[in-house]
């Protein structure tokens, strides 16, 4: 069972922040810049291969699970996905697609062909389905690639339409599939697809039970099947429809949960007449409703998986706005979905859930404890990594689960001292100083090469080092809404004490790796436009540098993400140049800029083009009952999304090789930020946040779906 160390609130944070990050994971086009000055290095820098090396099996669980498919006749063999979801509330996993032949025991990817129109896998899997009648033939919906048919149980896949697509539904004849066209059929098995429902904004969701179809839209409308043509039947919520489940045993009583506008989870509908009539109900939910399923064995029954609850919970579906909820299987984490089957028990469902945490089964629905079963599966969405200079020392904050640390290069892992966010170093000295800082929870120092943490306090956001000092550390401290200030320690990270530096709303530091009086400073809030300053004394003086953009957020009174902010480093070599990865709010591209003075300015050098996505991204307004940050706390500016700049702190020759990170793809130059490649063409997930390098030139990567990668060969020895 999973064990909170944040308050729900934070969780909820957390998740919105990370799902308005990562959705144009996978849109980017393939070429992002003019030929390369080194053609040969950049070249082979688009041909890297990539190995996840965990986490995996930390606690016994994975990560987020949003597609499922298993072969009625043979339940040992399965399928699964991470994704998107129906609708755009949730942080994408990108694991692609894993197939069991032998009940989880083991799981191997089945991603062949499953590809975008530039080449990448389209890894953003939303919903799976198999045709019981020739296992062989299974339907992939995916977020940025479109639907997917294998008919050879996975091994390869075939793209049969291109347009954005979420849940299948299958009334014995007609193969039905929402997507942003609207409702598409199918009438052979899914080869080929037409309009059944137009629809301008899409369809999120279908369902057919006991020959009764409805489906759900990005507007909020229920629409209901008769024959071949769809009537509006009515429209629950405020928002658009996130699930419709049906009765089997009354198709009259349906429910929906819906992506209320006014918060970022779900709201719970009734309805009794078929969608036409709805009444809101209470779930009684620690977050939301996130899960709902009619029993296919208990007439009325309705199954709900909430974010957080630790339990499937379920209760009569008869309309009553405030019904009497029942804690059924125990060990749940963040439930996305339950999928109710017949099992060998005559009074209670068998049931799949499809959590935050992995893939997990239960036997009796309503009683007894669910088990995990892809744990192998290095499914984890992963926000930050530090490795040591051998390769064997790695510590990562991860998603929804606990940080995770080895000492094995991957091998075998612990759980961490934190849960849910954060950022990860290790010290340049290569004493075995680790360090985790979670700005909900405090800073974590291990002495012990990541092995173990001990707390410090604080509410840490950004840390870095003095190179003339291996005790002399700073940190940005106050992270959690509090007047935030810059730290310095003494002591490798023990006891801090405030600097004298007067800054309002900081939220990096670094210090330049050749030079320690050479370091800068990043202020600003999801209100304000950031701004960066400059020392070249050790801080005695300061002075705000030039050449950057004073944008904005687009819409202050909401909260959008991801906000405007900078993220800098210093060349390891030459503390005259620095990069600096701006997010554009107004146009969602990553702009780089370059100083060759020392921050005193900066020129534009280059700029990653964001395309926009095929469904739109929410702005929210956090109700008062929801909030855990003020909004305009640059709380809420930070941790969640990518746009890192590291550079190789240890090449043998020439200018450092630096990556940049972003939520659409990692990308590498050697020459100091004048000309990109893209270098997660062959990985499965295109969305990463943090990045470390080794002391041989290998390169990690932490994503959002596949765990930590590491480059099979060095990039820059």
């Amino acid at each position: 069972m999973k064990i909170r160390m944040i308050p729900p609130q934070a969780v909820a944070c957390a998740a919105l922040i990370l799902l308005l990050v990562g959705v144009a994971s996978l849109l980017i086009s393939p070429a992002v810049s003019a030929a390369p000055q080194d053609a040969n290095s950049l070249a082979a820098a688009a041909a890297i291969k990539w190995s996840s090396i965990g986490p995996r099996e930390v606690v016994g669980v994975s990560g987020k699970v949003n597609a499922f498919a298993f072969v009625q006749s043979n339940p040992s063999v399965m399928y699964l996905g991470g994704g998107w979801g129906n609708t755009p509330k949730e942080s994408p996993s990108q694991m692609g697609i894993y197939r069991t032949t032998d009940g989880g025991a083991h799981w191997t990817a089945a991603d062949q062909g499953l590809t975008n129109p530039d080449g990448t896998i389209s890894s953003v899997v939303n919903s799976l389905w198999l045709d019981q009648n020739n296992p062989s033939v299974v339907l992939a919906s995916t977020e940025f690639g479109g639907t997917f048919k294998s008919t050879d149980a996975g091994s390869t896949w075939t793209n049969v339409d291109r347009s954005e697509s979420t849940r299948f539904a299958f009334d014995g004849t007609n193969m039905y599939v929402a997507s942003r066209k609207g409702v598409l059929v199918s009438t052979d098995d899914g080869s080929t697809w037409t309009v059944s429902l137009a629809l301008t904004d899409g369809a999120t969701t279908v369902v057919t039970v006991a020959g009764a179809t409805f489906a759900g839209t990005e507007d909020g409308d229920v629409y209901k099947l008769s024959g071949s043509s769809w009537t509006k039947v009515g429209h629950p919520g405020t928002g658009p429809v996130h699930d419709l489940t049906v009765d089997p045993f009354d198709t009259k009583r349906i429910y929906a949960n819906t992506d209320d506008q006014g918060v970022w989870n779900q709201a719970l509908y009734a309805s009794l007449d078929g969608g036409k009539t709805w009444t809101s109900v209470n779930c009684q939910c620690s977050i939301g409703p996130q899960a709902i399923a009619f029993s296919s064995v208990t007439p009325h029954r309705l199954f709900m998986g909430d974010d957080g609850s630790g339990a499937i919970l379920y209760f009569v579906g008869d309309g009553n706005p405030n019904p009497s909820i029942s804690a059924g299987a125990y060990g749940t984490g963040d439930v996305r979905y339950v999928i109710p089957v017949k099992g060998k028990s005559k009074s209670d469902d068998e049931c799949f859930v499809l959590s935050d945490q992995g893939l997990a089964t239960t036997s009796t629905c309503s009683s007894g404890s669910v088990n995990y079963i892809d744990a192998q599966i290095n499914n984890t969405l992963v926000y930050s990594v530090a490795v040591s200079p051998d390769g064997k020392d790695v510590a990562a904050p991860l998603q929804d689960m606990n940080s995770a640390s080895s000492t094995d290069g991957g091998k075998s892992w612990i759980g961490g001292p934190v849960y849910e966010g954060g950022e990860a170093w290790w010290h340049p000295d290569n004493s075995g100083y680790c360090y985790i800082a979670h700005p909900d929870v405090g800073l974590y120092v291990s002495t012990d090469r990541c092995a173990t943490f001990s707390g410090v306090g604080l509410t840490p956001e950004s840390l870095t080092f003095d190179p003339d000092n291996a005790n002399t550390l700073y940190i940005v401290n106050g992270a959690d809404g509090t007047s935030p200030d810059v730290e310095k320690s003494t002591d490798k990270g023990h006891t801090w004490n405030p600097t004298v530096w007067n800054f309002t709303n900081p939220y990096q530091v670094a210090v330049a790796p050749s030079d320690a009086k050479s370091v800068i400073v990043a202020t600003g809030t999801t209100t304000t436009a950031s701004k960066l300053f400059y020392s070249h004394d050790g801080g005695k003086s300061w002075k705000e540098s030039s050449g950057l953009p004073k944008t904005l957020r687009v819409s202050p009174e909401d909260i959008y993400f991801p906000t405007h902010r900078f993220y800098a480093a210093f060349d390891p070599k030459d503390a005259q140049t620095i990069l600096l990865a701006d997010h554009d709010p107004k146009t969602d591209n990553i702009l780089m800029f370059r100083s060759t003075d020392g921050g005193q300015t900066f020129t534009h050098v280059h700029t990653f083009v964001q395309p926009t996505p095929q469904r739109s991204w929410p702005n929210l307004l956090f109700p008062e009952k929801e909030k855990y940050r003020p909004e305009d706390s640059y709380y809420y500016a930070t941790r969640f999304y990518g746009n890192r700049v590291v550079f190789n702190p240890t090449p043998k020759s020439g200018d450092p090789a630096v990556v940049v990170t972003t939520r659409f793809g990692a990308f590498l130059s050697m020459d100091l930020g004048t000309t990109w490649e893209r270098i997660d063409r062959h990985s499965i997930a295109h969305q990463f946040e943090g990045a470390a390098w080794d002391g041989q030139g290998y390169l990690y990567i932490s994503t959002y779906g596949q765990g930590i990668i590491r480059s099979t060969q060095p990039i820059q020895p």
